[in-house]
C-alpha cells in the first residue's frame, strides 16, 4: 500500500503512545541526521522544545491510496520515535512507509542546544553537509534547577 504524508499542528493530534521506533539508532549522531531529513521532508515540527526528553514534535497524516488515513506523531527523546493512538496493521504499515519516505530525503543542516536535565547537560547538535557534530557539556546545578521550572511548570 502506497501512502501520502502531511505536517499537521497540534490542533490535528488527538493522543497516541508508543508505536515503534524511527529505524535503527545507535547513537546521537543518528537521531540529529534523522531530524534533519524530518526538517527537509516536512520543514518546521509542530512543537520545539530545549527539554532533550521532549525536543520535537511532528503531527503526520498518512493517507494511503485507497483514502484510509492514520495520524503519527513523529518526536525526539534523544532518539527518534513514532506514536499513535492505535495500532493497528494499517498504522503499521503508515509508520513504516513514513520511515523509509523521511529516510529518502538529505538532511537539513541546523543548529540547536538541547538539555538533558537527568545527567545536567547541555547537548550542542550541529547538522552540516549530512554529518551530525553532537557536543555535550556539564551545567550548574542552578542551571539544572531553572530549566527544569521552565520545562516543567
Amino acid at each position: 500500500m502506497k501512502f501520502s504524508f502531511e505536517s499537521l499542528d497540534f490542533s490535528e493530534y488527538s493522543g497516541g503512545s508508543y508505536l515503534m521506533d524511527f529505524g535503527e539508532m545507535s547513537s546521537q549522531k543518528d537521531a540529529a541526521i534523522v531530524e534533519g531529513k524530518l526538517l527537509t521532508a516536512f520543514g518546521s515540527p509542530a512543537e520545539t522544545s530545549e527539554n532533550y526528553e521532549n525536543s520535537f514534535n511532528y503531527v503526520i497524516r498518512a493517507t494511503a491510496n485507497d483514502g484510509h488515513s492514520v495520524m503519527l506523531n513523529v518526536y525526539g527523546m534523544g532518539v527518534v520515535q513514532i506514536g499513535a493512538s492505535q495500532s493497528d496493521e494499517i498504522t503499521m504499515q503508515a509508520a513504516k512507509a513514513l520511515v523509509k519516505y523521511v529516510n529518502a530525503f538529505k538532511p537539513t543542516d541546523y543548529e540547536r542546544t538541547v538539555y538533558y536535565l537527568d545527567f545536567g547537560l547541555q547537548i550542542d547538535i550541529q547538522v552540516k553537509n549530512g554529518k551530525a557534530k553532537i557536543t555535550q557539556s556539564q551545567i550548574s546545578e542552578d542551571k539544572v534547577n531553572e530549566l527544569f521550572d521552565k520545562f516543567y511548570q
